[in-house]
């Protein structure tokens, strides 16, 4: 996705909800790239709500940046209630896949399954085992994150910002929500691209 088609794409809806996340294994060196650029965001897009998994690394430095214009606009979406509860902003929106209606954490095992066969074994098993169940939860959280869940009054993504590995982009839970983005068709831009954008187009300074 180009810094022009996010900007029609964002600018053209009345309510967009933009999500900006990562690798938890963020350089250090990034991570006042990444709140600069999500502080840019917020700045840029006033009518964006922005939406997170509130992982370590990426998802936290990019949070850092929004919350410093408007905590409000920040959407948590939690595998468990108090989850890293430390590292969440008072007055944001905040979800947990554990309050939601059972049909939205069906719906969300439904496109896991669609979006990364690799766990349908995992969605199988973890109502038997407490172990799997805990695991579960965390892949089922990514994949709401972007399909969202109407019961809770969650809309679905509109566009997703990422940190990826270089290495390996597809790792993990990071992976995972990259692929159900493609299966919804919600673009998505990695850093080679939207570090770009402030060089590009005079936007920032990252």
């Amino acid at each position: 996705m180009t810094y022009e088609q996010f900007n029609t794409i964002i600018t053209n809806r009345q309510h967009s909800i933009v999500l900006v996340e990562g690798t938890r294994s963020l350089p250090a060196e990034d991570v006042d790239t990444l709140a600069a650029f999500g502080k840019w965001l917020a700045e840029t897009y006033p009518q964006a709500m922005f939406r997170t998994g509130n992982a370590d690394g990426a998802d936290t430095a990019f949070a850092r940046g929004i919350i410093e214009v408007d905590p409000s606009r920040l959407e948590y979406v939690l595998p468990y209630g108090g989850h890293r509860k430390e590292s969440i902003a008072q007055s944001s929106c905040q979800i947990a896949l554990t309050d939601m209606p059972r049909v939205a954490e069906e719906r969300a095992v439904y496109h896991t399954s669609q979006a990364s066969p690799q766990y349908q074994s995992l969605m199988k098993k973890r109502e038997t085992m407490p172990r799997l169940r805990a695991k579960a939860r965390y892949i089922l959280r990514d994949t709401i994150k972007v399909i969202g869940a109407e019961e809770s009054s969650l809309s679905p993504a509109t566009a997703g910002i990422f940190y990826v590995n270089p290495d390996d982009p597809m790792k993990g839970g990071t992976g995972h929500t990259i692929r159900v983005c493609q299966e919804h068709n919600v673009p998505i831009a990695f850093q080679d691209e939207w570090m770009k954008w402030s060089t590009k187009q005079n936007l920032c300074t990252l």
